[in-house]
């Protein structure tokens, strides 16, 4: 069987630079003005609706270029449902609890304080998991996960598809920053060493991206139940700077331990092959 044949779709050039044009263009159209103009404490909506850029942004472009049967096999890979249950339990738990703890810890390390009188009760985790994956952050990865990486996975080497995705999904956050209050600077540093990990998990998901929602939206949610309320570096920049070394932290672990291959060819043991005959 063809390299064709086993793939229900390929990812031209075009494509590729359509998804990218089309995530920004959606979300932004309408994160923009909602910035602009909406009551800072009405805008959660707008907030949802725009996070659905880069799936939508992925379900036009396959569309669009190969056809409605051919969205239907991409949407099925997608959320394959049938995964190892370990999988589903690194991305809802052990991964971001994992990344919580790391991060508290050096938190306390350079002398922040045990406060957990705002910590939200661990009962409430999974309330705040399911909704986020689903809405608010988790929702984004059919479209970076199980779209771009595959189409940069044809054309170049893992780790440089994770450099190359990571710096455009940090841009596509850019009109948040004052929302976030932080700089596209401090973003990049977090954002860039997190695709390395959620790409390992998506390769190792068997190209699912179930469990990568599960964990975008832990490590979004999961400082609400590990709070560090002291800035003990000055300059504001507690939270992004422990974080994102706890990150890079964990990248460079995979990195060395896959020998930066991510998880691609053990996902694939044809991966060789069809990297070459597709680059």
């Amino acid at each position: 069987m063809t390299a064709d044949q086993d793939s229900p779709y390929r990812y031209t050039l075009g494509m590729l630079v359509l998804y990218f044009v089309l995530a920004f263009a959606l979300t932004w159209a309408v994160l923009i003005p909602a910035l602009a103009s909406v009551p800072e404490d009405q805008q959660i909506p707008f907030f949802v609706l725009a996070a659905f850029g880069p799936l939508l942004a992925a379900v036009i472009t396959i569309w669009t270029h190969q056809g409605r049967s051919a969205l239907g096999r991409w949407l099925r890979q997608v959320f394959r449902l049938r995964l190892p249950a370990l999988l589903y339990l690194a991305g809802a738990f052990l991964l971001p609890i994992g990344i919580g703890g790391l991060h508290y810890g050096l938190y306390r390390m350079l002398g922040g304080a045990h406060d957990f009188s705002e910590a939200l009760p661990w009962y409430f985790y999974l309330a705040y998991l399911l909704p986020t994956a689903l809405l608010t952050g988790g929702n984004e990865e059919p479209g970076w996960r199980g779209f771009a990486l595959p189409a940069l996975l044809e054309r170049c080497h893992p780790l440089l598809a994770s450099l190359i995705l990571g710096v455009l999904h940090a841009l596509w956050h850019l009109p948040l920053m004052g929302h976030y209050h932080t700089t596209i600077g401090w973003y990049l540093f977090d954002v860039v060493p997190l695709t390395v990990m959620l790409n390992w998990l998506y390769l190792k998901s068997r190209k699912s991206v179930l469990p990568v929602m599960l964990l975008h939206a832990g490590t979004n949610v999961i400082g609400g139940f590990l709070p560090t309320p002291t800035d003990v570096l000055g300059g504001g920049r507690t939270y992004m700077l422990l974080r994102g070394l706890v990150y890079w932290a964990i990248a460079i672990v995979l990195i060395v331990l896959t020998r930066g291959a991510l998880g691609w060819e053990a996902s694939n043991p044809q991966g060789r092959e069809t990297y070459a005959s597709l680059g």
